[in-house]
C-alpha cells in the first residue's frame, strides 16, 4: 500500500447497521481477546478491503468463484441477476444455484477470463440491493489454462 497511515489525523463517521449486526460484531471483536475495540476492529476490515483491491489483477486471466447469499424476494433482485449474469456468458462457466429456504437463495458462479471483466461482474452483483453476503475468490493463472 502507499504511505503509512498510522500518522494521519483521525475522523470520526457515523455506521448505521441492525442491532444484531452490531451485537455479532461486538463478539467477534471481543474473542480475538486483544484488547481491540470497534475503531481499530473497522480499520482492520478496511485495510484488508484495499490490501484485497490492490491484488486484483485487471490484464491477467483469472479463474474463481463468486458466492453469494440473498433474498429473493427482494424487488426485482432475481430479473437483475439473471441480465447481469447474461453479460457475462464469456466469463461464467457454470453456476449453481440452491434454495435456502423460502426467501434465501445460494448462488455459486464459477468464473473464467480477463480479469478485468471477472471483477467486474462481481462488483455489479454483489451491489445489488437484496444480496446479503458474497465473496470472490480468484487466481490469476499461466497460459496453459487460457481458453
Amino acid at each position: 500500500m502507499g504511505a503509512s497511515h498510522a500518522s494521519s489525523e483521525l475522523v470520526r463517521f457515523s455506521i448505521a447497521m441492525p442491532a444484531d449486526l452490531l451485537e455479532a460484531f461486538d463478539t467477534q471483536i471481543a474473542r480475538r481477546g486483544d484488547g481491540a475495540n470497534r475503531s481499530e476492529a473497522i480499520r482492520d476490515l478496511i485495510r484488508s478491503s484495499l490490501v484485497k483491491q490492490e491484488l486484483r489483477t485487471p490484464d491477467a486471466q483469472v479463474i474463481g468463484s463468486l458466492t453469494m447469499i440473498y433474498d429473493h424476494h427482494t424487488g426485482d433482485l432475481t430479473r437483475r441477476l439473471d441480465e447481469i449474469q447474461h453479460d457475462y456468458t464469456t466469463e461464467i462457466v457454470s453456476t449453481m444455484h440452491v434454495h435456502l429456504d423460502h426467501h434465501n437463495c445460494l448462488e455459486i458462479l464459477a468464473l473464467r477470463g480477463k480479469g478485468k471483466r471477472v471483477y467486474e461482474l462481481a462488483d455489479k452483483l454483489l451491489g445489488l440491493r437484496g444480496v446479503k453476503h458474497g465473496e470472490l475468490t480468484c487466481a490469476a493463472t499461466d497460459q496453459s489454462l487460457e481458453r
